[in-house]
C-alpha cells in the first residue's frame, strides 16, 4: 500500500507492485492462540472467588481482596480495581473533619452492623445515580462492575 501525504489529505491505495511473502514475513506477523488452559484458569478464578466470597454480604475489605485478586489475574483493568477499592466511607470520614455536614458514608446501599452489604446492588445504584445526571461514562463503568461482581455471585458453589 501506498500513502501519499503531498496533499493535505492523505490517499490510500493498493501499491501497483506485489512482492512474494517470504518465511520470516509469516513469522512475524503471526499471533500465537493461546490455548485453553489459559480460559480454564480464567475459568477457575471466578469459580473460586464465588467460592470464597458472598459479595451480596460482603465487607469493603472483602471486596478489595476481591477486586486485587481479579486485577493480578488479568481479568479486570487498574482502572477497574481502583474504582473497586476507592474506599467511600473513609472518604465520607476525611471530609467531615472540615465539613462536618458531610454524611457518614458516601455510599449508596447501607451496611449492616458488621460492615457488610450488597456490592451489586451498590455498583448498581451508583450506576442509577450517574445515569440520572447524565454521566453516561460514569453509567457505564459502574454497570460494568456490577456485572463483574454479578459474575462472582453466579459462581456461588
Amino acid at each position: 500500500m501506498k500513502v501519499n501525504t503531498s496533499d493535505y489529505q492523505p490517499n490510500a491505495y493498493p501499491s501497483a507492485q506485489s512482492r512474494a511473502q517470504s518465511k520470516s514475513d509469516a513469522a512475524v506477523f503471526t499471533v500465537a492462540n493461546p490455548g485453553t488452559g489459559s480460559k480454564e484458569a480464567s475459568k477457575d478464578i471466578w469459580a473460586e472467588l464465588g467460592g470464597k466470597y458472598d459479595i451480596r454480604h460482603a465487607t469493603f475489605d472483602e471486596l478489595c481482596e476481591i477486586a486485587i485478586t481479579l486485577y493480578k489475574k488479568g481479568e479486570i483493568s487498574g482502572g477497574d480495581c481502583a474504582i473497586m477499592t476507592f474506599d467511600w466511607k473513609r472518604a465520607a470520614d476525611d471530609l467531615r473533619k472540615d465539613h462536618p455536614d458531610v454524611v457518614a458514608d458516601l455510599n449508596i446501599i447501607p451496611a449492616d452492623a458488621e460492615g457488610r452489604r450488597d456490592w451489586i446492588a451498590e455498583f448498581e445504584a451508583r450506576a442509577k445515580r450517574a445515569f440520572s445526571q447524565g454521566n453516561d461514562g460514569g453509567y457505564v463503568h459502574n454497570q460494568k462492575l456490577a456485572d463483574i461482581l454479578l459474575r462472582i455471585s453466579q459462581e456461588k458453589s
